[in-house]
């Protein structure tokens, strides 16, 4: 049996638990509970996988809530202090998995860690998507909208004086200039009203073949992202054939595309998260240069945009349910 332990107030998350669950099954594993980190006076028996932030632990709710007995693995996105990891006592069987740039953060802070293991996607869904041709696929999408450019996700204003995380406000402005240029339209799914984009669905609300089919559909798929332990709809995008633009920040390392550069780097805080000490590291970056890449890759030659749908094609079988399942449950 194994518990996956996951935070529920994150959709991302979610979605990282039951396609985690969709990978156990498949390996093997019949009896699987899920438990919100909401409910964690349950009493949790065998393996427990847990998805959410590092920075949850170093509240004082959480230090209480998660004392539970049983081995854990622990599933990561950003680096908790040497000091709370080891108040944990990681090192009695515990593991950290994690990808390759907190990996590194944790070495830096000389954390023991046993190995990284990125997040699933919907693996049976890319294939069925990417295997279609687009111009069947996308006659009745490109038929309301014609061509598109496309984004998703939720943001969150972490400062008074720093900029939005996700970059939803830099994806809205550039829209304006994208759409009057280039002729081209902006959709975006999320909880966000943008004034230059039109809204498809809100976050959540697109199975995951639409979402994935919007995705191919797209001429490119923008990741505007400012701050992220780990941007799964990139990886989602790259699955299926999108050509993804993203900035060259260190968070987007697991991504293949166009990549535009970024100039600064930020230290923020969330008051709002006060109870957690909620810090995020911004990597923000020039509205022209986000502009010029999304240029850029409108205007790639057809075999440009195949080399690189090829990479994303190659990419997505380390994101395998089962292989991630599999790789979980040995560590």
């Amino acid at each position: 049996m194994i518990t996956i332990l996951y935070d529920n107030l994150g959709y991302s998350f979610t979605k990282v638990a039951k396609l985690l669950g969709i990978g156990l099954h498949k390996i093997g594993y019949k009896k699987i509970d899920y438990i919100s980190i909401h409910a964690l006076y349950n009493i949790l028996h065998g393996t427990t996988i847990a998805i959410y932030d590092t920075k949850l632990y170093e509240s004082k709710a959480m230090k209480i809530k998660a004392s539970v007995k049983t081995k854990t693995i622990m599933w990561l996105d950003s680096p908790a202090s040497p000091k709370v990891l080891n108040a944990r006592a990681y090192e009695d069987g515990c593991h950290i998995t994690t990808l390759p740039y907190w990996y590194e953060q944790y070495k830096k802070n000389s954390i023991p860690v046993s190995g990284y293991i990125p997040r699933p996607i919907d693996y049976d869904t890319a294939i069925k998507v990417s295997n279609q041709p687009r111009e069947k696929l996308c006659k009745d999408i490109w038929g309301e909208y014609g061509r598109y450019i496309l984004t998703v996700g939720s943001d969150q204003k972490i400062s008074p004086s720093k900029p939005p995380r996700k970059g939803l406000d830099a994806y809205d402005q550039i829209c304006e200039v994208v759409k009057r240029k280039l002729g081209i339209n902006c959709l975006y799914s999320g909880s966000w009203d943008l004034r230059n984009a039109n809204k498809i669905a809100y976050t959540g609300k697109l199975s995951e073949y639409d979402l994935m089919r919007y995705m191919r559909c797209s001429e490119a798929f923008v990741w505007t992202t400012r701050g992220e332990g780990f941007g799964m709809p990139p990886v989602e995008a790259q699955s299926v054939g999108a050509i993804v633009v993203s900035s060259k920040a260190p968070i987007n390392d697991h991504i293949t595309g166009i990549k535009f550069n970024y100039d600064n780097e930020l230290e923020a805080y969330d008051p709002e998260m006060s109870v957690v000490n909620m810090w995020f590291k911004l990597f923000d970056y020039d509205l022209k240069e986000l502009y010029d890449a999304v240029e850029y890759a409108l205007n790639l030659k057809e075999d440009e945009k195949e080399e690189i749908r090829i990479k994303g094609y190659t990419l997505r079988e380390y994101y395998r349910p089962d292989l991630i399942a599999l790789a979980l449950t040995q560590v």
